[in-house]
């Protein structure tokens, strides 16, 4: 099993927890099935029968909110941010203008904010990492953007990672609120090529995945992942 090392300076900071830690009320209380007097299968399913969903919400690790932080929208359309002062900051706003002419996340406020991290992470050799918004998660108030580190030559050192606040927000995030999944990947030189092969391959595989009322993915082709 790979290790991936994580540190920080500052001894009140939760360490990047695994992901699976991590899964929300809404996921667990969202029915299996729904609408049961619907005549063909697929509509009777909710996302719990889709592995990949969950698979990608339950992949690395979460790095977290180590403090609550109170939002608040100002009168002048400007948003302020507290939280209590314990020798770190936590968000601090960017220049306007510093993601150019890349659009906001639609139902994004504008500004750009960064997240200060204080996170050291280490890979072994050929691993790096993505970093990304969690997966799947529309519902938290904090829209990072996606950024791949190589973290095995060098280790990644605390520093500022670009988010967006949701429009309108108002109240108080909570500590231990979702910020960053941090995915290790082992990095692989790729070639693409177009393969007739793979067309009847594929064609041949959907025919016998329909045959299955349901979870053909995880009985024959899913793979267990594991993070610790």
């Amino acid at each position: 099993m790979k290790k991936i090392k994580f540190a920080s300076p500052l001894d009140f900071i939760e360490m990047p927890k695994p992901a699976v830690k991590y899964i929300p009320e809404w996921y667990k209380k969202t029915p299996a099935e729904i609408n049961k007097d619907a005549v063909k299968t697929h509509d009777l399913r909710t996302f719990k029968h889709c592995i990949p969903f969950l698979d990608s919400m339950t992949s690395g690790y979460i790095f977290e909110l180590w403090q609550d932080v109170e939002i608040r929208p100002k009168q002048d359309g400007s948003t302020s941010i507290h939280w209590k002062k314990v020798d770190a900051e936590i968000f601090s706003s960017k220049p306007e203008g510093s993601t150019g002419f890349m659009d906001t996340p639609y139902g994004y406020d504008k500004t750009v904010y960064s997240f200060h991290h204080n996170l050291y992470i280490k890979t072994p050799p050929g691993y790096s990492i993505i970093i990304t918004q969690p997966f799947n998660r529309t519902d938290l108030p904090f829209y990072a953007l996606s950024g791949i580190v190589d973290t095995d030559k060098y280790p990644l050192y605390p520093g500022q990672y670009p988010v967006f606040l949701k429009k309108g927000f108002d109240g108080i995030v909570e500590r231990g609120t979702p910020m960053l999944q941090i995915i290790p990947f082992k990095r692989d030189d790729w070639k693409s090529e177009i393969s007739e092969d793979l067309e009847k391959e594929g064609a041949i595989t959907r025919r016998i995945a329909s045959t299955f009322l349901s979870f053909w993915y995880k009985r024959n082709a899913w793979v267990k992942k594991s993070y610790e």
